[in-house]
């Protein structure tokens, strides 16, 4: 099997509907207003989903001549739309102020419009790609743990399970690039290294649900040790991830 199709399998299997599965009238406004906290959260989660168009579409163009590359983030354009999509009807639902607007959406994303990659960065966009990912399913999930209204509950449920799914497809392209050319393994180290978030482009302080998650940190570890064959830890130590930039 193809590994675009067996990721598209799993997206089919995984899926859901925001119109059928989110129980939207029985949404408790209260009990969601009771927790601000949350609410500016997900409006901040919203806006770094609705980054994807030009984020995806840097990894596209580096990706062209990738049929794995390109099917797999066709299909995070649709899911991340779907995300915004949720969360923004969610938040308008429970009258959270101030409302997501299309202008500050078009506004956030101008910057990042202009800026493009050079083709040698493809391994850096991934990694940040895949990290990001990994911590958003961590976000979204420990959202779900802190939140009291039940239709949200459902929602980020959803949302987590997507995010765990999308930071393993980026894991399976790098996995393929390494299985080519393993020298491509210090690429992902560095990367890693250097970590951040994607969002923070989008809109700067990128929301933390649980500061210092030690598990969202020790599977970021594990992760990369996994596609690498290295202790995260130890390349951290060894010094080679502040050379490198040296």
């Amino acid at each position: 099997m193809r590994l675009y199709e067996r990721q598209a399998a799993a997206a089919t299997r995984g899926g859901w509907s925001v119109e059928r599965d989110i129980r939207w009238r029985d949404i408790d406004r209260a009990r969601a207003r009771a927790r601000p906290g949350i609410l500016v959260g997900l409006r901040d989660a919203a806006l770094i989903e609705a980054f994807h168009p030009v984020n995806l579409a840097r990894l596209l163009r580096l990706m062209w001549d990738d049929v794995d590359g390109s099917a797999v983030f066709s299909l995070e354009l649709y899911e991340g739309f779907k995300h915004f999509h949720a969360l923004r009807l969610y938040l308008d639902a429970v009258g959270h102020e101030p409302a997501i607007t299309d202008a500050e959406i078009v506004e956030m994303r101008r910057a990042g419009a202009a800026v493009d990659v050079a083709s040698d960065g493809l391994i850096g966009r991934l990694v940040e790609f895949m990290l990001s990912e990994h911590l958003a399913a961590y976000f979204f999930r420990r959202l779900a743990e802190q939140a009291v209204e039940p239709v949200l509950i459902a929602l980020l449920h959803y949302i987590a399970a997507d995010e765990v799914r999308h930071a393993q497809n980026a894991s399976d392209l790098i996995a393929k690039r390494i299985a080519t050319d393993p020298a491509v393994i210090g690429g992902v180290l560095d990367a890693a290294a250097h970590f951040r978030h994607f969002g923070a482009e989008a809109i700067g302080a990128v929301p933390v649900a649980l500061p210092g998650d030690p598990l969202a940190i020790r599977t970021f570890a594990k992760r990369i040790e996994r596609l690498c064959g290295v202790r995260f830890v130890d390349y951290l130590k060894s010094g080679l991830a502040v050379r490198r930039t040296a």
